[in-house]
């Protein structure tokens, strides 16, 4: 099979995984409006706070081995040296499992010396439940990688996309049944987490089983250790960064505004990381196949995989950015209600950070792939320093709105780094003039948009409306860059969306 093929084959596997995301998207934001309209603000800020904090720690336990497994694990495989794939698979649980007990241990006692700036009662409660979820996703993700290692899209599809939300559900329903208790949801969520980890861990051990990588006794198994820990450490530093745009910020709204500053951002920050469904439903099948095209030194291979998968993403993320961005206002009240209507203008400087970095995909695991830790880390200082002194100086200041600002300051920022080393290290090639088109059309529809939703303000009908035409006229544009005819030949079998892609 062609490189070509390989590439439109991983992007097509994408797309079911983007399918599934989409799905669960749409259950998970579902859950969210449910629990925003279920508890009370305060409450609500509460068990933001507790997520937000389990989103940090779960990076914070992984070590930054976690960016070692994406890349060694399906490296190791493809060279059939099965023992480092067990090896670097025992290593990053074991880490994980002691690093998430004593990361426990440390918030317990941070709760119980009732410093200000972490919740009290129920809160606090609240809070030390989520804590035991940060070693549990940690978990769960190292599995969803290795999954990826043996290209099983379906499998992945139905452990996050259906098995998650479904849980996520009963979740709400039993907070709902017991009169929007926050710690029933907190224990909910729990088991939820601990029940979808074991059912991953039974498909990680089949599918190792049935590639003959197991049965491989634990006395053969090896740790590659220089190779990991060099590659791993420096990459902490991109752990650091999310621990820092979410997790201090979250912590710096709550010392200087309490629950309902938490809750005023947090409430819509899913939201804008919706603009992230398409390249996180892409990623998990990019990374092991750039490892193997980079292992194999096929780099005409990977400089088409890299730019044709940053393509696709940028096109299918732009209707999300455009109702997260334009559509904020109307978006917001609609869904949160007029308490949170303040929250518009932090949703809309969120998305277009995230957004940024959706634009100029796969810089980040470009670098990676490429082996370039150096260059991450230094993008990285810069975004952990700006989005700190931002914060610090604007949060006291203005709230949510001033953390958004300075979380996307520093995003642009990184991302602007991470491309321009990128090209300039020879990591890829140079900018095609496909995707320089694609960018150009992203641009002038984001401008259309912006100043029909936040200039014009038409009902929100008419807004949604012109977002749609704008995004058919995106796809239109955009058909022969991202090669619809060769990547989804089923699509042209509809003579609808043939006559639309005009080919």
């Amino acid at each position: 099979m062609s490189a070509h093929s390989n590439t439109q084959r991983q992007l097509r596997g994408s797309s079911l995984l983007l399918a599934g995301r989409l799905l669960a998207k749409f259950v998970n934001f579902g859950v969210q409006i449910a629990i925003i309209r279920l508890l009370t603000k305060d409450d609500f800020g509460a068990f933001a706070y507790g997520l937000a904090l389990v989103g940090a720690g779960e990076l914070l336990v992984k070590l930054g081995l976690g960016h070692g497994s994406s890349r060694f694990v399906p490296y190791f495989f493809e060279q059939g040296e099965y023992h480092y794939v067990m090896g670097t698979l025992a290593m990053v649980t074991t880490m994980i499992v002691s690093l998430g007990l004593t990361a426990f241990i440390a918030v317990t006692w941070i709760a119980g010396q009732g410093w200000q700036g972490f919740p009290t009662g129920t809160g606090a409660s609240v809070v030390l439940i989520l804590a035991l979820l940060a070693p549990i996703q940690a978990l769960d993700a190292v599995c969803i990688q290795t999954l990826a290692c043996f290209a099983k899209p379906k499998q992945i599809l139905i452990r996050k996309h259906v098995i998650g939300p479904a849980f996520r559900v009963v979740a709400v329903a039993a907070a709902f049944a017991a009169g929007g208790n926050s710690e029933v949801l907190a224990w909910a969520y729990l088991a939820g987490g601990a029940l979808g980890l074991v059912i991953c861990l039974h498909l990680v051990i089949r599918e190792l089983y049935r590639h003959n990588v197991l049965p491989l006794h634990p006395s053969k198994w090896r740790t590659p250790w220089s190779q990991l820990l060099s590659y791993s450490v420096p990459l902490i530093s991109s752990d650091i960064v999310v621990i820092t745009l979410t997790g201090v910020t979250t912590i710096l709204l709550m010392y200087t505004g309490g629950e309902a500053a938490t809750a005023e951002m947090r409430a819509v920050a899913p939201a804008a990381a919706l603009n992230l469904l398409v390249l996180q439903s892409f990623v998990i099948l990019f990374m092991p196949h750039a490892t193997r095209l980079f292992a194999r030194n096929q780099k005409e291979e990977l400089n088409q995989h890299h730019w044709e998968s940053a393509a696709w993403v940028a096109v299918l993320s732009f209707p999300i950015f455009a109702l997260t961005f334009s559509v904020a206002p109307e978006f917001v009240a609609l869904l949160f209600g007029e308490s949170y209507a303040s929250s518009a203008l932090v949703l809309a400087i969120l998305s277009l950070g995230t957004y940024a970095g959706v634009a100029m995909a796969f810089n980040e695991e470009g670098l990676k792939v490429a082996n370039k830790t150096n260059a991450l880390v230094w993008s990285n200082i810069v975004m952990i320093l700006t989005s700190v002194a931002l914060a610090v100086y604007l949060c006291p200041r203005y709230g949510a709105i001033g953390a958004a600002i300075a979380v996307t300051t520093a995003r642009i920022l990184g991302v602007t780094m991470r491309q321009i080393v990128l090209l300039k290290l020879g990591c890829v090639g140079r900018t095609p003039r496909y995707i320089q088109k694609v960018w150009l059309n992203l641009a002038f529809a984001t401008i259309l948009t912006a100043i029909v939703g936040w200039v014009w303000h038409p009902p929100l009908i008419a807004q949604l409306t012109i977002l749609a035409i704008g995004c058919l006229w995106l796809l239109r544009s955009c058909a022969h860059s991202l090669d619809i005819q060769n990547t989804f030949p089923e699509m042209l079998r509809i003579p609808i969306l043939r006559k639309l892609v005009a080919v």
